[in-house]
């Protein structure tokens, strides 16, 4: 079960499920009533443009729409707005959905809920605000299902909210609820900064990488890097906390006798013993480590099950990136709130979720620490932000040229902050 962009969908089975609900399903609006087939696809087209944030009528915010989609049947709509004006803040708020006629009373709506939560929190919504009509009692029960409250009330509607970071949960839970909605897999297929981070990020494992090195992969997710490399020939153990990763993993690499998958976490390597890899690879645990105590114990724990000699990547985001891709949407006051302290010195807190560095914010972390470092690079340019465009395109012979070229820049210092996703390569004493 997914959700699905209505740009990347298909159009005839999205209109086909748009034309059974009414102009007014109990509190859901459907944008499309009355169209005939050739205006729907210009309403397809309008949306490619408001997902980007561009081309908005007066009142209106970016938005995207998304089809739920299960076994390949079409069964609901979902609307998720990036972020809220005065008019959308005190009414409709972030989300609206609706289920197909056909479909009702199947636990749709509190699924594909879920899954929208899940994209409103890769826009650094925090807090959803949602409306239900009074008199719609399955969807409020669907809002409480996802963790909602009755914020407030008035004749006709409930007003709910839903924290989507609990700063009570334990850090494992917050990254375990993320990546069971999330598809880290595909990221790096389909998307073309995914594509040139891995590209980039294999160029770097490959440069010092031997034929018998021994790998070890922290925060395998569901095996990209660790199943690639196995397939080369090295002995690869992965380690990934998310049970829905690791189970993926498995059943990707159950032919692959010279990888072992174990469910672990970065701050805890203890089953691993020490000077055990020649190369070890941190590929996601330091987004997702808030606390200066689990930053300190994951790079601790790297070093020790790498052997003397042995090169560690670990890879972290920039703060500055994270800024560019997910706050020029009319929300430019959170990414102050919720990234810097009045200072402007860099926070680094559970609600943020992905938490960034400065550079050598980054670096001065291994001051200490029995390595040597060897380089920091980027591996995704500006590509993130810049890909929303309606008009980017970087495909076949010119992405291969753009990776050859961004080899020769991928360390410079002054284009470092920029970058999404970065390496800091070390080697151990």
């Amino acid at each position: 079960m997914e959700l699905i962009r209505v740009q990347d969908s298909d159009y005839k089975k999205t209109y086909d499920l748009l034309m059974t609900f009414d102009n007014d399903e109990n509190g859901f609006i459907n944008p499309v009533y009355g169209y005939d087939y050739e205006r729907f696809l210009e309403w397809i087209e309008i949306k490619k443009d408001w997902s980007l944030g561009k081309n908005l009528p007066e009142g209106f915010v970016p938005d995207t729409t998304f089809v739920l989609e299960d076994e390949s049947e079409y069964v609901a709509i979902f609307n998720l707005r990036h972020c809220l004006n005065d008019f959308l803040r005190k009414g409709p708020g972030h989300i609206g959905y609706g289920v197909g006629k056909a479909y009702r009373g199947r636990g749709y709506a509190t699924k594909g809920l879920k899954l929208a939560l899940a994209e409103a929190r890769k826009k650094n919504i925090h807090e959803a605000y949602l409306s239900v009509n009074k008199d719609n009692t399955p969807s409020l029960k669907t809002q409480l299902n996802n963790g909602a409250y009755i914020h407030h009330e008035d004749e006709e509607k409930y007003y709910t909210r839903i924290n989507l970071i609990d700063d009570k949960a334990p850090r494992q839970d917050i990254v375990r609820d993320f990546y069971t909605a999330y598809d880290e897999h595909d990221r790096l297929e389909k998307s073309v900064h995914g594509k040139l981070e891995f590209a980039t990020t294999m160029y770097y494992i490959h440069k010092y990488l031997k034929p018998e090195d021994k790998i070890l992969e922290v925060g395998a997710g569901t095996g990209r890097y660790s199943i690639a490399l196995a397939k080369e020939g090295h002995e690869v153990t992965a380690v990934e906390l998310v049970e829905k990763n690791i189970d993926i993993l498995r059943e990707s690499s159950e032919d692959i006798l010279n990888l072992r998958a174990i469910q672990g976490d970065a701050t805890d390597l203890s089953d691993l013993k020490d000077d055990t890899f020649d190369i070890t690879l941190v590929f996601g645990p330091m987004y997702h480590l808030y606390e200066d105590a689990d930053v300190q114990k994951a790079i601790d724990e790297a070093i020790r099950v790498t052997k003397p000699g042995g090169t560690i990547l670990f890879a972290f985001i920039s703060i500055y990136a994270i800024l560019y891709s997910n706050y020029f949407y009319g929300n430019w006051d959170k990414a102050e709130e919720i990234n810097f302290a009045e200072d402007y010195k860099i926070k680094h807190l559970k609600e943020q979720l992905f938490t960034g560095y400065d550079i050598v914010e980054f670096e001065d972390l291994f001051k200490e620490k029995a390595v040597d470092w060897i380089t920091t690079a980027g591996t995704d340019a500006l590509l993130e932000p810049i890909e929303h465009r309606v008009d980017f395109s970087l495909e076949g012979e010119n992405f291969d040229k753009f990776f050859k070229w961004y080899l020769h820049i991928a360390e410079k210092r002054e284009l470092l902050g920029a970058t999404n996703h970065l390496l800091y390569i070390c080697r151990k004493r």
